[in-house]
């Protein structure tokens, strides 16, 4: 998936595979290292509690992090060419902690002002890979959508209007997903949450309907290029080299000889080489890559090759959490311990678990674009997104892609109180683009929404007895202290 380095970079690559009855979430090459969605995984934290939280509605005020000031101690020091700068120091359009109610007026919200909307509806419609080959793969994005809405929802609406969702399953595949848009499209005001491996296929379609916003993870350059698409981490064909300058600093000899896994889906593979780029910027090199299919799960053969390689490093964030708990798992059994291990994408409660348990993973690090959504406490907003989404999806474990579906859904709900009672699609479309760093009170990395560009701002952590520990940055806030690389 081009990302989302998650972040989901906004957030990177996807592997395709289930595990535990439900596929785990997409990081965000955001998450990563870039702009790009990757599949990560779901679940609460390593010690089995689940939570993440995002923002209330839009707004002003709030800061991405109370802290600024340059670079950790125990972080590489800032480039000369980045900001030097850790998010927080400015102050942001975040949002407000808790929804402000917005009553219609005293005249009225005008009625039916646009398709999709009635004086007490605005109907909204989403398109996910939720069935087909890989069942529940993004079940996350129309659950973590819905809880925004009852949310905002529980507090009145939207100047007098309940909001609404029509969820659509596009089975994983092409022609699926441009139905989908096509049936949806002359029925509901926008398109909100919505994730698929395949949107390039509804952008066909949309691209005839330039007005209807799209506020969704966009996993496709072609996706990403329409006019009224926007999203709480915007796509980017590049990624953040800040994990990777922060990698080479603590493990300066195993760069040059880096081994990864990559899931052989078209998003996924150009997720990689999006990264494989800004790395090689650095002086890394890859000596192993293995483009692996769907139906693979086990990677034995692949770690003896890398091991007889002479593999020193491993990146992961082309491949989805759970073959990425397989791979440590094994490499674990065969006694495989490089001299560093990153993955992108294995931010998600299941993993240590999933990867035989703590011994498995101790040490290894990750790089994340949004705040620490399981179970940190020091973010006010995580009760607020587990409590509406347990509501909205009862037993449902928090993940990546309800997160950002979640804060997408709260960027949307900026945009129509910006736009005011008499709603139009121009008119949210024109509040999209005139929002700037709209960060859901700190949970999503700084990017510029109008303007569609990606975040350089990233989190370092690294698995401690199984749990996730930041490392390399302060106790509040994102670093953002080197650029975005934009491949060529």
């Amino acid at each position: 998936m081009g990302w989302l380095a998650v972040a989901l970079a906004t957030v990177s690559g996807c592997g395709l595979r289930v595990a535990s009855g439900q596929v785990r979430s997409a990081t965000l090459q955001a998450e990563g290292s870039g702009s790009s969605a990757a599949l990560a995984g779901g679940g609460g934290p390593g010690n089995g509690t689940a939570g993440s939280g995002l923002g209330g509605p839009g707004g002003t005020g709030g800061l991405v992090g109370s802290s600024g000031g340059t670079a950790s101690a125990s972080g590489p020091s800032a480039s000369s060419s980045g900001t030097n700068t850790l998010a927080g120091s400015n102050p942001l359009s975040g949002g407000s902690l808790t929804a402000a109610a917005t009553p219609a007026p005293a005249g009225g919200n005008g009625g039916a002002t646009a398709t999709g909307v009635t004086a007490t509806t605005i109907t909204v419609g989403n398109v996910s890979d939720l069935g087909g080959p890989v069942p529940g793969l993004f079940q996350g994005g129309p659950y973590g959508t819905e809880a925004y809405f009852d949310y905002v929802n529980s507090l009145g609406g939207v100047y007098g209007r309940q909001l609404k969702l029509i969820s659509s399953d596009d089975q994983l595949e092409c022609n699926q997903n441009e139905a989908d848009y096509q049936n949806l499209v002359s029925s509901v005001f926008a398109f909100v949450g919505s994730w698929s491996l395949d949107d390039n296929c509804g952008a066909q379609v949309m691209a005839a309907h330039p007005d209807v916003p799209l506020v969704q993870e966009q996993l496709s350059p072609q996706a990403a290029a329409l006019p009224s698409s926007y999203s709480e981490a915007p796509f980017g064909e590049g990624a953040t080299l800040g994990p990777f300058e922060y990698y080479k600093s603590v493990a300066p000899g195993a760069i040059t000889a880096v081994g990864t896994l990559v899931g052989n889906q078209a998003s996924a593979v150009q997720a990689w080489h999006y990264s494989e780029a800004a790395m090689d910027s650095l002086g890394y090199k890859v000596i192993y890559e293995d483009d692996f299919n769907p139906a693979q799960s086990n990677f034995t053969a692949d770690v003896v090759r890398m091991r007889s390689e002479g593999v020193k490093m491993v990146y992961l964030i082309a491949l989805n959490a759970p073959d990425a708990a397989i791979f440590a798992s094994e490499a674990a059994q065969q006694g495989f311990h490089p001299e560093l291990w990153a993955c992108a994408v294995c931010y998600f409660g299941g993993y240590v678990s999933e990867s035989g348990g703590a011994a498995n993973v101790e040490g290894q690090y990750l790089n994340v674009g949004s705040a620490l959504f399981l179970g940190d406490p020091s973010v006010p907003e995580v009760p607020l997104y587990l409590k509406w989404l347990a509501k909205a999806a009862p037993g449902f474990s928090p993940d990546q892609f309800s997160a950002y579906s979640w804060a997408d859904a709260a960027l949307f709900v900026h945009a129509l109180t910006q736009a005011g009672p008499h709603l139009t699609q121009k008119a949210v479309d024109a509040a999209l683009a005139a929002t700037n760093q709209f960060t859901d009170n700190g949970m999503m990395a700084p990017a510029d929404i109008g303007a569609k560009k990606p975040s350089n701002c990233y989190l370092m952590l690294q698995i401690r007895n199984g749990s996730y520990v930041k490392v390399g940055d302060p106790p509040s806030g994102f670093l953002c202290n080197y650029p975005y690389y934009k491949a060529g």
